[in-house]
This record gives structure tokens, sequence and C-alpha cells, in this order.
């Protein structure tokens, strides 16, 4: 009979350390991330401002986001930096980019926040 009661034990403390484990563990969420000029044919030596709208799956906004871009020319080892990334509020970030020469340019954008998946965006842009 003391064989019996071990083994009641060992499958309770398994049960309850299975349960636990999965009590801690947190999934990120699936999120939105959208990216947009203010304008279609950016110029060189004028400020283009580049806005972000971070959101999850359901539409809500993401406060708090880490927003980190990468803008290099396509067609040459050139990079500009944005100078500032403002949070403007209901998940909307702005980045304000003065690009250097004309030419195909790749804008890549990263946003990452706490509980979410990391979303990442890139498109060509081609500045006159």
């Amino acid at each position: 009979m003391r064989v019996r009661s071990f083994f009641w034990f060992l499958i309770t403390c398994i049960c309850l350390g299975i349960l636990l484990f999965a009590a801690t563990i947190q999934r990120d969420v699936p999120a939105v991330l959208q990216v947009q000029l203010d304008q279609q044919q950016p110029t060189v030596h004028q400020f283009t401002s580049i806005q972000v709208h971070f959101t999850d799956s359901e539409g809500l906004p993401i406060d708090q986001a880490q927003i980190h871009s990468q803008i290099e020319m396509t067609t040459m080892p050139m990079s500009v930096h944005p100078d500032a990334i403002h949070y403007l509020g209901q998940g909307i970030y702005s980045l304000q980019v003065q690009f250097n020469m004309s030419g195909p340019w790749a804008i890549k954008v990263t946003a990452n926040a706490h509980g979410f998946d990391p979303q990442q965006r890139m498109f060509v842009v081609n500045v006159v």
C-alpha cells in the first residue's frame, strides 16, 4: 500500500508542476504595423515625415513601443538616420527624415512592444 500512495503523490506533483508552468508562460500576441509617407515623392534636402501606426490585432493602439528605422540607399552604401521619433498618441509615431541624395532608398521600420510579436515593414521610395 505504500507504493500506491507514492504514485498518487508523484502524479499530483507532476500535475501541479504542469499547471504552474502553463500559468507562468506568456505568449506574445500578434500586432499590426502600418507605415506611410506624408508625400508620395520625397525630395532631396527636404524633411519627409514617416508615420508609423502600431496596433494590436483588434485595432487597439499600442503605446510605449520601441520604433527603430534603417534607411539606406539601394544602389550604394549610404544611409540616413531620422532626426527624432515622436509619439503622437493613439499608437501613432512620427519619424522625420532628410534624404541627402536622389535615387532609390530602402526604408525598414521595426516596432517592438512588451507582450507583442516584433513587427517589421520594408518599402522602397524613389527620392527626386
